[in-house]
């Protein structure tokens, strides 16, 4: 779950480049089954900060194991998507370079709790990470399953600037992520993030604020990938599928936090003039992503992908800010 935290080719990766949950069939201290859904002996039936914190340590012992080893079955045990989706292509990256993800473990959580029995909550933690000095932030949100058992669903690193804010949930109460915004606000924010990852020059900068995080390294880093094509004789568009947003979202004094979820496609096409097919090596970090070994060559290559966003959202939804973000490709196919 560790390289689930970092975009795809923004940051230095732990895993890789670019995210994380498995239905805790829950391991505890010395390896005995635990079950975070249900209360410790004489404790009080209500899911509190206590019992939300067995979850996240049952989930670090087990989903930490997991990424270590490269255990994608494991991993589905721990974690749903988007997360899921994010933790299998950064443990083909690990295999493909070589190169094991780390241990990790989350200290001094806080948390954001629905106030009746949850389906889902939030939680800020620092992670350490097994032989780095580097021990960043990141939120993450749990759901609870049809079967009872608790899963890793969303989660990204969040930067230094925005750590009072990510850690300003304590103690708040969860609500839900499609409740607490309109849906007018809703589709304008998810049309805005989009636009702004491919550095749509109609964007509007008054909706959501200009961020280093999506305007310059994630628009830059798709800007250098359609020059890179260019050079190869292809074109490629990005296109939004369908947004999502997360099931719990927490109201904190500068606004509502929540998780956007992005689905989209990439549409590689030979560029006029250029060669008939356009053609993916083996060694393109979306292929390697994606779990394919050899090259794919075709008219056209589709690659849909998914992306997550930590938003914070003011009172009057204008100058959003974008906190964190994870972006992965989850297949490529030819035609």
């Amino acid at each position: 779950m560790v390289g689930s935290r970092i975009p795809r080719d923004l940051v230095p990766a732990r895993r890789s480049a670019a995210t994380v949950a498995v239905l805790l069939a829950l391991a505890g201290c010395g390896g005995q089954p635990v079950d975070a859904a249900a209360p410790a002996p004489g404790a009080t039936s209500a899911f509190g900060p206590d019992r939300a914190a067995l979850v996240l340590t049952a989930f670090d012992q087990a989903d930490s194991a997991a990424s270590v080893a490269g255990d994608v079955e494991a991993l589905r045990t721990q974690e749903v998507p988007p997360s899921l989706q994010l933790s299998i292509a950064a443990a083909r990256r690990a295999a493909h370079n070589q190169r094991p993800q780390p241990a990790f473990q989350h200290i001094n959580p806080v948390f954001a709790l629905p106030p009746a029995e949850p389906g889902c909550f939030l939680a800020t933690a620092t992670l350490r990470i097994a032989g780095s000095e580097l021990a960043p932030t990141d939120v993450s949100q749990f759901v609870l399953g049809p079967d009872g058992q608790w899963k890793l669903s969303h989660n990204v690193q969040v930067a230094q600037p925005a750590l009072v804010t990510a850690r300003s949930i304590a103690g708040r109460p969860a609500t839900s992520g499609g409740a607490a915004l309109d849906e007018t606000s809703r589709r304008a924010l998810a049309a805005e993030v989009f636009a702004r990852s491919i550095g749509s020059t109609t964007s509007n900068r008054a909706l959501v604020a200009s961020s280093p995080l999506l305007d310059n390294q994630f628009a830059g880093g798709w800007e250098v990938y359609g020059q890179q094509l260019a050079g190869a004789g292809a074109t490629v568009k990005r296109t939004m599928d369908r947004a999502e947003w997360s099931d719990c979202a927490v109201t904190v004094p500068a606004g509502t936090l929540a998780f956007l979820t992005i689905h989209a496609t990439d549409t590689l096409r030979p560029a006029p003039g250029g060669p008939a097919t356009v053609q993916m090596v083996p060694q393109s970090p979306d292929l390697i992503a994606t779990g394919q070994r050899t090259a794919l060559r075709g008219k056209t290559i589709r690659v849909t992908r998914v992306e997550t966003f930590l938003l914070l959202v003011p009172a009057q939804t204008t100058g959003t800010a974008v906190l964190g973000l994870n972006d992965t490709a989850l297949t490529a196919v030819a035609g």
